[in-house]
């Protein structure tokens, strides 16, 4: 609706999982070997750059599992000039986060175990630390995934997500425009 041309990238060879172990264990093989995850999401971006409708600008985004794996690709992989996270597993190494070279938006719940509040304020200080330009929130009294899940308690959780969301346009319009 607002634009962009999406892809969501395969991180599992074409497999899906029926349950949540199943599901659990492609995550951890991913994790295992993110030089293939990397490799893949190098592949997805150069599939979009080809494509007439694509402005040549490129992010990563991603939630819970993913927003570990898009920032990890905004760390490692190539051409590419945003990158999103909805929770996930965060670095708090400035010396690593030194390699991101474009500005990192980020959405954290305050009521969150994955990651914690403590985990994102360690990140945003390592951010500043290593000089990346980042836009990163934690929403007050709600937990992960609040904004995928508005209807479960949408007098919390309303506000907070149309503020995630105009966050995210204003981010995608500095970073990806022309």
């Amino acid at each position: 609706a607002e634009g962009y041309v999406t892809l969501a990238a395969d991180l599992y060879a074409g497999r899906t999982g029926s349950n949540r172990e199943e599901n659990m264990a492609l995550v951890q093989e991913a994790r295992g070997n993110m030089d293939a995850v990397i490799a893949n999401l190098d592949a997805a971006v150069a599939f979009l750059k080809a494509r007439e409708d694509v402005t040549g600008r490129v992010g990563a985004m991603g939630w819970c599992f993913g927003g570990g794996i898009a920032l990890s690709y905004g760390l490692d992989g190539s051409d590419h000039e945003a990158t999103a996270i909805f929770y996930g597993q965060l670095i708090d190494d400035p010396a690593r986060l030194a390699a991101m070279d474009h500005e990192i938006y980020g959405t954290f719940a305050a009521l969150d175990s994955g990651p914690p509040p403590e985990s994102v304020r360690a990140f945003e200080a390592a951010l500043d630390s290593a000089g990346v330009a980042h836009d990163l929130h934690i929403y007050d009294a709600v937990n992960h995934g609040f904004w995928l899940r508005v209807d479960e308690d949408p007098d919390v959780r309303t506000a907070p997500a149309e503020d995630a969301w105009s966050r995210l346009k204003d981010y995608l319009s500095r970073t990806l425009s022309p």
